[in-house]
């Protein structure tokens, strides 16, 4: 193949495509000459581009058109709907929650509009400019300011309404681009001047997940119910297309609507029932893909097509098996140029020469590591700097061990005992037939007037869905578990 330096970049809104979709971007891929393609940390797929893909449109069957990024102006938009049923979740947050969302979207953003909630800990929270995360109060989201890397986050007085997400950022973006220098406050205070924000009043406070990573990858058995979730690692980021069309295949044989990206550049299938486990398990043994990478190189974050983070990651990860030391729980990131950051551990690339790094023989390394080792603190503190590569592996040993002495994670244990050892609690609510909005009557309706505690049954009437309105009839009685922290 021919490759070009151009890449295009696909924006899948929230992370979320049907395998159609997926089978119409792979067909673009082909045709500009691709064997592979590659998932970027804002859950979009990317791909080297040449004159036949320029002007290719790709659809779904719904007639959307898939918009192409060719000069990275525009933001896709990241959304924790990849979470949804592996990880623990907002009460009242399901997959229709987000996907209400995302199609109300049809703005092309260039701020980073971040939709997540605040109980998974896979999605980082504050990874984006105008950053969306989930209430206790139903359909009622906490929006958190941030420009500057190093700036830390500013909370919008108030809870944002789900249906008015889409609304809100498209206006502080346009105030934004009008007025480039204008600050956080001044949008606070200046959009209700432009747009009429309906806000709820609260004093409720965001709790920040702790700092534990999940395992993400494998084929996987729900806690909750008896079906599956596979998640899929490629080393290099070199996703073979074959690969994908097969997933696209088996997902579309056995019913499947949806695959998920996730910022990790990986990608989840869920919902897979037991009886079609043995199918996936047949296309993993196909391709030979090996599916418990060890968390020493599956927690990474690195820059796109970075030869040289990726050698370094190579070398320190050969190390840490050397080693033998733990590192679960514990996220990478390395830093060759200025990037979002959102793992644990920063590895930056100092250098004093400006050479190619393999004849640079003065290359140093600095370490950092977010407060509380959480990195949805946003703040990181200086570990070790000057350090040559070899002296690295053994630098971050130290520090890994300094993670598990310091650290208190309320939740981490529970997810390393087996799931019978796990304390749940269930609660019945109802949920909306047609957009899976939930009511919880341990919360009521803020919106309707309906205090909580009150039952359904005693709802009036004509109570209708505060998000797609459709009648109390439409609502389906639903149980949800809990686990206890």
């Amino acid at each position: 193949m021919n490759r070009k330096t151009e890449l295009s970049r696909v924006l899948t809104k929230g992370g979320v495509l049907t395998p159609s979709y997926l089978n119409n971007i792979l067909d673009v891929a082909e045709k500009a000459g691709n064997d592979t393609v590659f998932f970027g940390s804002r859950q979009d797929i990317i791909f080297y581009r040449n004159q036949m893909s320029d002007s290719a449109n790709v659809q779904e069957n719904s007639g959307n058109v898939l918009f192409f990024d060719r000069e990275y102006a525009y933001q896709n938009v990241v959304s924790s709907y990849v979470c949804v049923d592996i990880l623990p979740s907002t009460a009242w947050v399901h997959s229709g929650t987000y996907l209400n969302v995302l199609d109300q979207i049809e703005y092309k953003h260039t701020l980073r509009v971040n939709i997540v909630d605040p109980k998974q800990n896979l999605v980082p929270l504050f990874f984006g400019n105008l950053n969306f995360i989930a209430s206790q109060t139903p359909n009622y989201w906490f929006l958190y300011l941030k420009f500057g890397e190093q700036e830390e986050a500013k909370k919008w007085p108030g809870l944002i309404f789900t249906n008015d997400i889409a609304s809100i950022a498209i206006h502080l973006e346009k105030m934004w681009i009008k007025t480039p220098e204008i600050t956080i406050e001044q949008l606070i205070h200046g959009l209700p001047l432009k747009f009429p924000v309906h806000t709820f009043e609260s004093d409720e406070k965001l709790r920040i997940p702790e700092g534990f990573f999940p395992y993400y990858e494998g084929l996987n058995k729900n806690e909750n119910d008896e079906t599956f979730w596979a998640g899929f690692y490629w080393r290099n980021n070199r996703y073979p297309i074959q690969f994908l069309r097969e997933i696209s295949r088996l997902c579309n044989q056995t019913g499947l609507g949806k695959i998920c990206i996730t910022p990790w550049k990986t990608f989840l299938i869920k919902a897979i029932s037991p009886e079609h486990k043995i199918f996936w398990e047949a296309l993993i043994g196909r391709f030979g893909i090996n599916m418990r990478h060890s968390s020493f190189e599956l927690n990474w974050h690195l820059p796109l097509l970075d030869k040289e983070a990726y050698k370094l990651k190579k070398f320190i990860v050969s190390r840490f098996d050397l080693f033998d030391i733990r590192t679960f729980g514990i996220s990478f990131s390395i830093q060759t140029k200025p990037m979002e950051l959102f793992t644990n551990v920063v590895i930056k690339v100092e250098g004093r020469l400006n050479l190619p790094a393999w004849m640079d023989i003065f290359r140093t390394y600095s370490i950092s590591y977010a407060y509380d080792f959480n990195p949805n603190s946003s703040q990181y503190l200086l570990f070790e700097q000057n350090i040559s590569k070899n002296d690295l592996p053994q630098k971050l040993n130290e520090l890994t061990k300094r993670y598990y002495a310091e650290i208190s994670v309320p939740g981490r244990d529970a997810w390393m005992k087996p799931a019978k050892s796990i304390t749940t609690q269930s609660f019945v609510i109802q949920k909306c037939s047609i957009c899976g909005t939930v009511y919880d009557q341990r919360y009521g309706d803020v919106l309707a007037g309906i205090k909580a505690g009150t039952p359904f049954k005693m709802l009036p009437l004509n109570y209708s869905c505060q998000v797609c309105e459709s009648q109390k009839s439409e609502f389906e009685t639903a149980e949800i578990v809990e686990v206890l922290e």
